[in-house]
């Protein structure tokens, strides 16, 4: 009978096998539990890690980068420190008891030391929305808003959307959240307040125009006045310059005929009158009637 050979037997320097079989497999479970458990973990930019050891949270965040945590121990909940908004619309009274709608959106950010603070109280951005940011712009719209009119909200839009950003911040800065914008959007009111509002404007723009036309009546007519005062005034002086041109042509006609009147002698007629005879002797003389020229001038120089 064949005896069986030693396989325990091994060339002179050479290792059995089992003797680095077991610290591989060692070695491969440790990878293998190293990878399933996952002790490193990274922090992404944007973003504070939470740390909590069996649930209970680190006060202090983790910055974005590798950090390692000790498995089923520790666990690290990301939390975003980037810009988030929480829009709400609102519904609120007037000073004048007007119903008016407006839409808030709220800008903010959680800081990365208050990230801790943030996880432990609301976990998430719309538990933080409903519970905490929706209810502080809703009250503080009422309170502004109550404080105007209807139309004061739409002529003093810039002093309105300032008090509600300033309410908004108050109520917000114990949960430690940064408020970058508040965004008011239009005030829209009731469909009959809105006919009312457009009637009232179309009712100024009426009373507008007829007080425009009113002044441009009363402009013309103020035109008409003084053009009629002017043609009055001009015909005044045409007048009076026309009596004086008539009194200084009658007053040097005058004049004229006295000196002509002065220079007119009884010779100097007779010399103008004998100018003027044709030598022709009337047919018919009357008893005792003078000859023409020659009997007047005898008897002018018998009287003489």
């Amino acid at each position: 009978m064949a005896l069986l050979p030693n396989v325990d037997r091994l060339p002179s320097g050479s290792t059995h096998p089992r003797k680095w079989i077991a610290p591989a497999i060692g070695v491969a479970l440790l990878v293998f539990l190293l990878v399933q458990v996952n002790p490193l973990v990274q922090v992404s930019s944007g973003y504070a890690g939470v740390l909590t050891d069996f649930g209970s949270v680190q006060p202090v965040p983790l910055v974005p980068g590798l950090h390692f945590v000790i498995p089923f121990y520790q666990q690290v909940f990301p939390v975003s420190v980037q810009p988030q908004t929480v829009t709400s619309d609102e519904t609120a009274s007037t000073h004048d008891l007007q119903q008016v709608t407006t839409s808030i959106a709220v800008t903010f950010h959680v800081a990365p030391d208050s990230a801790p603070d943030f996880y432990q109280n609301f976990r998430d951005f719309d538990t933080l929305g409903s519970r905490i940011i929706a209810p502080a712009v809703s009250n503080d719209v009422k309170e502004v808003t109550a404080n105007y009119d209807a139309e004061e909200l739409v002529t003093k839009r810039d002093a309105v959307d300032e008090q509600i950003k300033q309410l908004i911040v108050a109520s917000l800065a114990p949960y430690h959240l940064t408020v970058e914008a508040v965004n008011v959007s239009n005030f829209a009111f009731s469909e009959a307040y809105a006919q009312a509002i457009e009637q009232k404007q179309v009712a100024q723009q009426q009373a507008l125009q007829a007080q425009y036309t009113l002044q441009q009546t009363q402009i013309s007519a103020q035109q008409q006045v003084v053009q009629a005062k002017a043609q009055a005034d001009a015909a005044v002086a045409t007048a009076q310059g026309q009596a004086q041109a008539l009194l200084l042509t009658s007053e040097a006609q005058a004049k004229a005929n006295t000196l002509i009147a002065q220079s007119l002698t009884p010779t100097l007629l007779q010399q103008k009158a004998l100018d003027k005879w044709d030598g022709t002797l009337p047919h018919y003389l009357t008893a005792g009637a003078p000859l023409p020229f020659i009997g007047t001038a005898s008897s002018e120089q018998t009287g003489k």
